[in-house]
């Protein structure tokens, strides 16, 4: 009897951790999918909506992309301290309400605030990570990274396919009641499913270094909005000078107090670790790498085909075109498999690879003006993208304690979305430097110089990533967990007893 009442436990054991890592994924698809893709498609909409001029709706991006990368190291900091189940409720909760009230919005500047609250969503992506380092194993833990990079590719790619006929067909209030519905049921799904953390073994009390989030915000808020302004300010200017240094400064100061406090928000002195540097390095790439062709490949494929590399074709063909180079991030599952067979090091290496030789091709190719040539670049450097995350994970995975994997991925995702803000910038600066005295016709030199600063941060992570020495663990880290009270009963259970 008692051995049936064990095994029937660690049945249950496996069942409710495959529910987590279900729950988790589809938290992160539902903010990145549902309610962080389906915007963008259709801004020109609510700008006739509002009434409003472009630099006001473009707050309708930026407040999320600036909250999200302010709100994220902090919030995987507090998921630490408090408890992931309870934060993760706490942010779904916030995101549900910024989506109401964007759905609700009676004006440009309620739309703006219920979009600066839905940034706090982009926290959902680390803790979930935590949460499912802390109810499955090492190796089940990269397997889910693997699917989870999969899940944002494909929710993005499904958000940005039905913004456009929501937006023409029905209220753009729906852009964000589609969503609010999706949150809804993941609160439920995170009530019902998720366990609460589990605590330190050391019984020493965690808490949150104030001082240094205040540093972090400041710094990364000031680093965000001089490069959002310097197009309008100017690269030069003194505006964009002024606020670049104090951002850097809030930065240097905020590293500084992380190395001298017992309990820091995020622990630096780990990054003397390369397999970590590298890991930080391939979220750089893919931050960067993911903007900066979803301005270059619009911006070839709609230039007249009257200039020799322009195609001269329509948003929806351009949209086609990016939407099926997303679906590359289906093979990130893939990753984990190799990550086994071949060593991090080596995986990790492929994605860095991929993305010189999509940007070769360009370099190379591109000067044809051939849509096939767009897409393979498109498919490699989407490829590489979705490589480069999932063993951004994996490597954080492997290279710091498993209490610190929240905290740490929550500073990735903030380099990300501060990388993807540059590759933006970067490249729009760069095409925009060099187009024509008409305005409209953009040289080849300007779209290759912008493939080619894509190739060289490339090399660098590869360089980083082949740098790392990554070890086999000796420990598979902690076994599944039962949601609530249960999961102290399967704690009782030993290997003995089965």
């Amino acid at each position: 009897m008692r051995l049936n009442r064990t095994r029937m436990s660690h049945a249950q054991v496996r069942t409710n951790a495959t529910a987590v890592l279900a729950t988790s994924i589809a938290c992160v698809a539902a903010f990145k999918g549902l309610n962080e893709s389906v915007t963008p498609p259709a801004l020109p909409v609510l700008q006739e909506e509002f009434q409003a001029p472009a630099s006001t709706i473009a707050w309708v991006l930026t407040g999320v992309l600036l909250t999200g990368t302010i709100a994220t190291p902090i919030v995987s900091r507090l998921g630490e301290v408090w408890d992931k189940r309870r934060a993760l409720l706490v942010v779904l909760t916030i995101v549900t309400l910024g989506t109401l009230t964007s759905a609700l919005s009676s004006s440009i500047s309620m739309l703006i605030a219920g979009q600066l609250l839905q940034g706090i969503g982009l926290s959902t992506v680390p803790l979930a990570i935590g949460i499912i380092r802390d109810t499955q194993t090492e190796s089940r833990t990269k397997s889910a990274n693997g699917f989870m990079v999969a899940a944002i590719f494909a929710s993005t790619a499904a958000g940005t396919m039905i913004a456009g006929p929501i937006a023409d067909y029905l209220s753009y209030r729906w852009l964000f009641w589609v969503p609010f519905v999706a949150l809804t049921l993941c609160f439920v799904a995170v009530w019902v499913f998720v366990p609460r953390s589990p605590r330190l073994r050391s019984g020493e009390r965690p808490s949150l270094d104030v001082v240094g989030s205040l540093l972090l915000a400041a710094g990364l808020a000031c680093v965000l909005l001089a490069l959002t302004f310097a197009p309008q300010w100017g690269w030069l200017s003194p505006k964009f000078v002024l606020l670049t240094a104090a951002g850097l400064l809030g930065l240097l100061l905020f590293i500084r107090r992380e190395l001298t406090v017992d309990q820091p928000l995020v622990d630096i002195r780990l990054m003397g670790s390369l397999t970590v540097v590298a890991a930080s390095g391939m979220m750089f790439l893919a931050g960067f790498s993911i903007n900066a062709t979803l301005i270059s490949v619009p911006l070839q494929m709609q230039l007249p085909d009257s200039v020799s590399h322009g195609l001269g074709r329509s948003a929806t063909a351009t949209s086609l075109v990016l939407v099926s180079a997303m679906l590359m991030g289906l093979t990130a599952p893939l990753i984990s498999f190799l990550d086994r067979k071949v060593g991090p090091r080596f995986a990790s290496a492929i994605g860095p690879i991929a993305i010189m030789f999509g940007a070769a091709i360009m370099i190379g190719l591109g000067e044809r003006g051939s849509i096939v040539t767009i897409l393979a670049a498109a498919l490699f450097v989407n490829f590489g993208i979705s490589v480069s995350m999932t063993q951004s994970l994996n490597l954080v995975v492997s290279g710091v304690p498993a209490e610190k994997v929240t905290e740490f991925n929550g500073l990735n995702f903030a380099i990300q979305a501060v990388a993807g803000t540059i590759g933006a910038q970067v490249c729009g600066a760069v095409l925009t430097g060099g187009s024509g005295d008409d305005g409209a016709t953009l040289p080849w030199s300007a779209f290759s110089t912008s493939w080619a600063v894509q190739a060289v941060i490339a090399t660098i992570a590869l360089l980083l990533v082949l740098a790392a020495r990554t070890r086999p663990r000796t420990s598979q880290g902690p076994a599944p967990v039962l949601p609530r009270e249960a999961a102290r009963d399967a704690t009782s259970i030993t290997p003995s007893e089965n």
